[in-house]
């Protein structure tokens, strides 16, 4: 699946040139197509077809009369748009998903982070803040997903019972 981060940047015709370890991975594993929509935080999400069928899949099971889920719908499948590295390893972004990034000719360096079962491009004004915002919260993140599911509190204790010295 896709680690780490990348930095990379959009020519004037609006492509990124995909970083070499994630062109590697994606041939690997026969992810040519990718859909790419707005993420959140302002970044671009990028999910390959299976990737891409299972959210689909997920996001279906909401009745049409959930006004959230069709508001949701229309943000997320309404942005879409299907690309294709070429030969040089570079994708075309459209200009609304250029613009909801905050990638202009102005500020056209971007950041390439792999997510496990996706990609994100953000700007790299963006994806800093963001790391800047998050970084004190980052071992509540891990509490909240890790510890907190094995009935954990955060010191190794089960929860509602008290160690006592004897």
């Amino acid at each position: 699946m896709y680690f780490g981060e990348a930095q990379t940047h959009l020519d004037n015709k609006g492509r990124m040139t995909l970083p070499r370890r994630f062109r590697d991975i994606m041939h690997v594993l026969g992810h040519e197509m990718w859909l790419m929509t707005r993420g959140f935080d302002n970044c671009v999400f990028l999910f390959h077809r299976d990737a891409w069928n299972s959210i689909r899949d997920q996001v279906s099971k909401y009745s049409a009369m959930n006004a959230k889920a069709v508001d949701f719908r229309r943000l997320f499948f309404g942005s879409v748009a299907e690309g294709r590295p070429d030969r040089q390893g570079r994708m075309a972004l459209p200009t609304h998903l250029r613009e909801y990034a905050g990638l202009t000719e102005d500020a056209n360096e971007a950041v390439v982070v792999g997510v496990d079962d996706h990609l994100e491009l953000w700007s790299l004004r963006a994806w800093r803040a963001f790391k800047d915002r998050n970084d004190a919260a980052y071992k509540e993140m891990a509490a909240q997903l890790f510890v907190g599911d094995l009935g954990l509190d955060t010191v190794g204790e089960e929860k509602g019972k008290e160690c006592h010295d004897n």
